[in-house]
């Protein structure tokens, strides 16, 4: 049987885990939307991709894995005023 001592310091090392975790997934979500954000207003978009467009399958999962996966993390950047939305997929094969 653990003593109170034990349970308080796994509830440490479980609570400075979950820090360490959450500090990652924003850190991350910044690094690689700002990125997208400079390659946006590099090529005048109003949206940004989280890596640059190209026409694959591969870019399709790699990015909209990332959409997903950082979509709250978008919200609360777009509600606080320092995101922007996440361009639509290129129109590849349209002729003008």
């Amino acid at each position: 049987m653990m003593n109170p001592r034990g349970k308080h310091y796994i509830r440490w090392i479980a609570a400075g885990l979950l820090a360490a975790l959450l500090i990652a997934y924003v850190s991350s979500y910044a690094i690689l939307s700002r990125r997208g954000f400079a390659e946006a207003d590099a090529a005048g978009w109003e949206g940004f991709y989280f890596y640059p467009p190209e026409d694959s399958d591969q870019w399709r999962f790699r990015n909209y894995t990332l959409v997903n996966f950082y979509y709250p993390l978008i919200l609360i950047d777009n509600w606080i005023g320092t995101g922007r939305a996440i361009a639509a997929e290129p129109t590849w094969r349209l002729s003008g």
